[in-house]
């Protein structure tokens, strides 16, 4: 008995240790438990619960024609498609849309009668300029319900028309029967105009047949839908799931080896006491800095290569745009991300505050970056947020370069720059008057 209570006594006193040295840190608990709620919270407001509008350019050899059509189309659809135009340029058309000036390209068929007697379907071409495998599936669903609302369109103009049409139809019956029948009763041999009135019951008795005939031959999906959509990328065929997150994936480990080395960096030289040894050291906070991230910068280098490589190699993905410019874009990725974490390594006090502080950031990368649902999607002041992240930067460079073939997008790689330039000043400024007070 008295070895159990000695053991219950030894167990209560770490019980005692570590509840006081969680209490020491309350800055480490409000980050544990408000830091992954606060993200949860901003995520739920970010993306309101309704579909993506499109920006939509209608292509047709006489938009004149079309325009009454579409408007009847976009008054019920309003909430998919807004902000059209309607062009006779094709070319043009594309050109903004490799532009991202417009998301839908809507080529409108040239469609006579004769097409759908042929049992041939007129297709609507519908040209985007997506890599995300979701958008695109997206895309193809508004394209089968803007393909339905033409054929629904259709059917009822032709049946309106055919039910015009059935009264001619029966008054050319009726005639026919009333030539008949005189024929019937007055036959003289050697008549002409018996004959004539013979000829013209031929005629109209073969028209008649003409158009049943053409009405059986028609094939039962072309007379119900008439018309469908073929949906077409910029960039050949729609790209696999695993492909699509593989410039994403690559980002965002880059992004979070950097910010997790460089956090913990200074934290621990402080903690340790080198920091001291910079009293008697001819070394300036700037040049600290800088030799920070030559290093650190110099074994990411060969990290995101590995990594790449095995993408390359492993996955089979293919890089489409040119490699210098890949360079680029990893080279600035990871410039800023040690910005962010040396910036954390300097406001955190502990280790473990600064390894909470990356993992918080890594899961902000996750939800607000684009890795996980589209930008276009989420709300417009918490942009502002997705845009500070140098994952959402890096994920729209690598996924230019990588899937679409294209160069460095100018206006993000400037945004990235500048964010890495002055997250490079504040850590100087920081650094600088941390080892003034380890002077003092």
């Amino acid at each position: 008995m008295i070895r159990l209570i000695k053991f219950l006594i030894r167990i209560s006193s770490f019980l005692g240790k570590e509840l006081t040295e969680i209490f020491r840190q309350p800055k480490l608990i409000l980050t544990l438990v408000l830091g992954p709620f606060l993200i949860m919270l901003l995520f739920g407001l970010a993306y309101p619960d309704q579909s993506r509008t499109l920006k939509t350019t209608f292509v047709a050899t006489d938009p004149g024609s079309f325009q009454t059509e579409m408007d009847a189309f976009a008054n019920s659809y309003n909430s998919i498609i807004f902000d059209y135009v309607i062009a006779s340029d094709k070319e043009k058309a594309l050109a903004r849309l490799a532009l991202n000036q417009t998301d839908l390209v809507i080529v409108v068929p040239d469609v006579s009668f004769g097409t759908i007697q042929n049992n041939q379907q007129a297709e609507f071409l519908v040209y985007h300029n997506e890599v995300d495998p979701f958008q695109i599936g997206y895309i193809q669903s508004i394209a089968r319900i803007y393909v339905d609302q033409v054929n629904r369109q259709v059917l009822k103009s032709a049946t309106a028309q055919e039910q015009a049409n059935s009264g001619v139809l029966q008054d050319n019956l009726q005639t026919a029967i009333i030539k008949t029948q005189a024929l019937r009763q007055s036959i003289p041999a050697g008549d002409v105009k018996t004959a004539t009135q013979a000829a013209d019951l031929e005629k109209d008795l073969t028209g008649l047949d003409e158009k049943l005939t053409i009405f059986r031959s028609l094939t039962p999906g072309v007379l119900v839908s008439p018309f469908t959509a073929k949906v077409l990328g910029l960039f050949g065929d729609p790209l696999t799931v695993t492909i699509y997150f593989v410039p994403a994936v690559i980002v965002l480990l880059l992004q979070h080896v950097s910010i997790t080395f460089a956090s913990l960096s200074i934290v621990r030289e402080t903690r340790s006491g080198i920091m001291e040894l910079f009293k008697v050291a001819p070394i300036t906070a700037f040049e600290t800095l800088v030799g920070k991230y030559l290093s650190y910068l110099f074994f990411e280098i060969i990290l995101a290569g590995v990594i790449t490589a095995l993408a390359v190699w492993l996955l089979k993905i293919h890089i489409l745009g040119n490699l210098l410019d890949y360079a680029l874009a990893v080279v600035v990725l990871l410039f800023t991300s040690l910005g962010v974490g040396f910036l954390i390594s300097l406001i955190s006090e502990t280790d473990t505050q600064a390894v909470q502080y990356s993992m918080l950031l890594l899961l902000a990368s996750i939800f607000f970056s684009g890795f996980f649902m589209d930008l276009r999607l989420m709300r417009e002041p918490i942009t502002i947020l997705a845009w500070s992240l140098p994952a959402t930067y890096g994920i729209r460079m690598l996924q230019d370069i990588m899937l679409r073939g294209s160069s460095v997008p100018l206006l993000v790689f400037l945004g990235i720059t500048s964010i890495g330039i002055v997250l490079f000043l504040i850590d100087w400024a920081l650094l600088r008057k941390k080892m003034e007070s380890q002077y003092s």
